[in-house]
């Protein structure tokens, strides 16, 4: 047998089954069978852990585990595959219809429940993709495959092979960290309206971050002011994701951001937001804004 050691790596770039290890879960869940592979331990543990952590819950009423009521499970992926020329390989979806003869889960919910969540992740990606940086940008098929990923959860799961890292293309895209910020916030888009749905409630997107940010002084006889200013960033693609307030947040020399508090700002004619805020002579001061709404804060 090969000596154990450690990686080097950051513990979230190790495989699923050196984390749960690391984090405490019981050999059960990452180590299948007592068997000495790896490679089967990694992909097989992840739905057990799944299991682990909803089990005693009323998704998953039979199997004892620490009674959290997950909704969904997802997986995200990277397919391989290389393509002539200058196209994509794109977006893969998949779920699994069913597990031991059965197409319910533990809930007794229809297992195709986790086809919609497939298909509203996809398209999500998809349209959001094709709408901001490739028209052509790839849609590959909804398979129903017997993964262990998407089989043994025991809770509606998808697994989305977003793009294939070997293929140019696609990689093109995928090293860009505002591709990235687009298909992440598309997965979470999708997420959100497979829950609205399920549970027959509205939804409403998280804004985005408010861009164009500057600050000038102001004096006011002996008071110095700090005058803020920004721009909302519509969402093009989402109505639902219009700011309602703002929050700031304030450092003072090295110290640390405060925890914000929303303010008052009036909308001016060119298009900016505004907000004054007094200052003391002699420190540094530092500001964040991030926009809310009924679903949730921005990034500052």
């Amino acid at each position: 047998l090969a000596v154990p050691e450690l990686s080097g790596m950051p513990r979230f770039a190790e495989g699923a089954r050196y984390w749960m290890q690391w984090a405490g879960c019981d050999t059960s869940v990452y180590s299948q069978n007592g068997q000495l592979n790896d490679y089967m331990d990694d992909f097989m543990s992840r739905g057990k852990w799944v299991q682990e952590l909803s089990g005693g819950s009323p998704v998953n009423p039979k199997t004892e585990g620490r009674g959290i009521p997950i909704d969904i499970a997802f997986a995200f992926h990277t397919d391989a595959g290389v393509s002539p020329g200058d196209s994509t390989i794109g977006t893969l979806g998949i779920y699994t219809l069913m597990c031991e003869n059965s197409s319910k889960l533990p809930d007794r919910t229809s297992r195709m429940t986790s086809r919609e969540l497939t298909d509203l992740i996809q398209s999500q990606v998809v349209n959001d993709l094709r709408s901001g940086y490739d028209p052509l940008w790839s849609r590959r098929h909804i398979w129903d495959r017997s993964y262990s990923e998407s089989r043994t959860t025991g809770v509606p799961t998808m697994l989305l092979e977003m793009l294939s890292h070997q293929n140019f293309s696609d990689m093109r895209h995928g090293l860009d960290p505002s591709f990235r910020f687009a298909v992440s916030r598309a997965v979470y888009k999708g997420i959100l309206k497979y829950l609205g749905n399920r549970y027959g409630t509205g939804y409403t997107v998280q804004p985005l971050p408010v861009h164009s940010f500057a600050v000038r002084p102001k004096l006011e006889g002996e008071a110095v002011k700090a005058v803020l200013s920004w721009k909302e960033t519509p969402d093009t693609l989402e109505p639902t994701a219009a700011a309602e307030r703002y929050i700031l947040y304030t450092r003072v020399d090295g110290g640390a951001f405060d925890n914000g508090r929303e303010i008052h700002a009036a909308l001016s004619s060119d298009g900016y937001y505004r907000t004054e805020t007094t200052i003391l002579p002699g420190h540094i001061y530092s500001y964040r804004i991030a926009a809310y709404n009924s679903g949730g804060k921005s990034f500052p």
